[in-house]
């Protein structure tokens, strides 16, 4: 969605020695002439009235350069040398999260009337800072970052296409192509949160302005006065406290039933198979990346289905043609799931791990002939 281009970069400046206006070159790996930035708006008070240099010490030469559009012309976002991000000791490590340390980076963030938002963040480069020309309040400060929060919101609704899909959701008993409509709507909402998430998880006021880029004002009293968001997490909208933390077991439910929900075979079966694979991935190549891809495509198989097929019949029961495009997704990730296997077979260094990974294949193959089928039988009801 967004580009993150800080690996791409060779050395860059920028230049907000005139106020409400900043400018900046970048030179970018396999490119000759510079990217010029043209932005209206300031940075932070760090480098408000200053020109930045920074250089890169270890840019990716294996990386294709990113296609900018030059110049880039549009609104500034944060753009600070001072932005406080964890730096994690061990991100591979579930039990070490609570070991890290502060680091400064550097976040130079914009948006582009062509490209959309643009972003480098890093705390590796190597920066020097003009004299200043020019000194911003900290009433200037919270004003530009209320703007550049009111850029992020617009680019947000932007990227959602909110107005066109307005009448999206408003029809019941629709078909599976609207159905696939919805289904991308919501892969977008679920990346642009992700995004948004990432940019401000270690901001003090992190809640409310997530809510308030992805348009959730119902969170807020005045969203727009950012000095005045102090609400606790107890005022936030979460779920029942007695279900977080209780997992269950789908081996030990009696009678094919979960919480009052049917358990369909085929969504059974696709869910033994995703924790086949789990154990596969933990005993034998839990460092190889296609297996990780292979076991996140047989549990977004497995979840989709559960979705689609476990129904109370006396009381609840999905739309057809939502249970036709969720299958018709599984297809997919069932074809990226063969594909997946047939990488790792190459891989293979021993005869168990070469067996266990045919039989998955041949589960994947027998999955997607049910699914096709049961897709067939859907259509004809």
């Amino acid at each position: 969605m967004s580009w993150c281009i800080e690996s791409a970069i060779v050395r860059g400046e920028i230049d907000n020695t005139t106020p409400g206006r900043t400018t900046g070159r970048l030179w970018l790996i396999h490119q000759a002439e510079p990217i010029e930035l043209i932005l209206e708006g300031d940075c932070w008070r760090d480098l408000a009235g200053t020109v930045l240099t920074f250089r890169n010490p270890q840019p990716d030469e294996s990386l294709a350069a990113p296609e900018l559009s030059n110049p880039q012309m549009g609104l500034v976002g944060d753009m600070t040398a001072s932005l406080k991000r964890k730096v994690y000791k061990d991100c591979s490590n579930p039990e070490q999260q609570q070991d890290f340390t502060w680091l400064n980076h550097l976040s130079l963030e914009w948006f582009d009337q062509v490209n959309g938002r643009v972003v480098i963040e890093t705390p590796l480069f190597e920066m020097a800072l003009s004299d200043s020309h020019w000194q911003q309040t900290a009433a200037e400060e919270l004003s530009q970052q209320k703007r550049n929060l009111d850029a992020m919101r617009d680019y947000v609704c932007t990227f959602l296409q909110r107005e066109a899909n307005l009448d999206l959701w408003a029809d019941d008993n629709v078909d599976e192509f609207t159905w696939e409509k919805r289904f991308q709507e919501s892969d977008r909402m679920t990346e642009v949160y992700g995004e948004i998430f990432e940019k401000y998880i270690d901001d003090a006021d992190a809640q409310q302005k997530q809510a308030y880029a992805m348009g959730l004002d119902q969170l807020f009293d005045d969203a727009s006065e950012l000095a005045d968001l102090d609400l606790r997490d107890d005022e936030l909208i979460s779920a029942p406290e007695d279900t977080w933390g209780k997992d269950f077991n789908l081996d030990e439910i009696d009678d094919d039933e979960l919480h009052g929900f049917k358990v369909h075979p085929l969504q059974r079966k696709a869910h033994d198979l995703a924790m086949e694979a789990m154990d596969f991935c933990a005993d034998e190549m839990d460092q190889a990346e296609a297996l990780g891809k292979l076991c996140s495509l047989l549990l977004q198989v497995a979840s989709k289905l559960a979705g689609a097929l476990n129904f109370n019949s006396e009381e609840f029961g999905q739309e057809t043609g939502y249970i036709l495009a969720s299958l018709k997704r599984c297809l997919h990730w069932q074809n990226d799931a063969i594909a997946s296997c047939h990488e790792l077979l190459q891989m293979s260094v021993t005869r168990d791990e070469e067996q266990a990974l045919l039989k998955i294949r041949t589960a994947i193959f027998e999955i997607r002939d049910q699914i096709t089928e049961l897709r067939r039988e859907f259509k004809q009801n």
